[in-house]
């Protein structure tokens, strides 16, 4: 692990992030959205040398699209790792997202469930497993892990698909006055994964810190 700076881009500060110096983040370069794209196509050149220059380019459309989307929903982190694990050897698919969101200004009183239902919507705060309160460098961190189901299509015109199981841990991690919290999120396709996943996102909430911008 080591700690990388990503800008919020609201010009009221910075949040450094505690994470893997390995992974692939499609948000590293902030608004650079040029950047950004050279980026996604060196990514993409690598990961398919023999694929034809057309499809290269649309993989690298498609990367740019979730690049736009994460960016004007205030996203300021999209990480994705890709390993075998090392316990079971299956391979993990993971992605973790973080950002910024308004909270309580007494957080020793925030219903956890209430503001995953903000976030989410109320099917999340009733399929939640496990959750726990815990120290952060920023103060107050609220965990928690969950199974939900999702439905998949069985093909694009029909929407009545079957239901798998995916993993899904967060934490909120906010000042003792509250006023706002670093978000974290990680989903897993595996939902047996889910309590390693919780450990990563996890490490992100709980190392990472906010700066303000007259900081040395």
């Amino acid at each position: 692990m080591s700690a990388s700076t990503e800008s919020s881009g609201t010009g009221i500060g910075e949040v450094k992030l505690f994470v893997p110096p390995d992974w692939f983040d499609l948000m590293a370069d902030g608004r650079n959205r040029e950047a950004t794209r050279a980026r996604c196509a060196e990514l993409v050149r690598l990961t398919y040398p023999n694929t034809p220059d057309e499809r290269r380019e649309d993989f690298t459309e498609g990367l740019l699209y979730c690049y736009d989307k994460y960016l004007a929903d205030g996203v300021i982190m999209y990480g994705v790792v890709t390993a075998p694990m090392p316990s079971s050897g299956s391979q993990a698919a993971w992605q973790v997202y973080g950002g910024v969101v308004a909270v309580p200004e007494r957080p020793a009183e925030l219903d956890l469930g209430v503001l995953l239902e903000r976030v989410f919507d109320e099917r999340l705060a009733q399929t939640m497993a496990y959750v726990e309160r815990f120290t952060t460098a920023i103060g107050e961190g609220f965990g928690f892990i969950s199974q939900p189901p999702v439905q998949l299509p069985r093909d694009w015109d029909d929407d009545s698909g079957t239901q798998m199981r995916t993993g899904l841990a967060g934490v909120l991690s906010c000042p003792p006055e509250g006023g706002k919290g670093l978000l974290i999120i990680g989903t897993c396709l595996d939902p047996d994964q889910v309590r390693e996943l919780a450990g990563l996102v996890a490490v992100i909430a709980g190392h990472s810190v906010f700066v303000s911008p007259d900081a040395e």
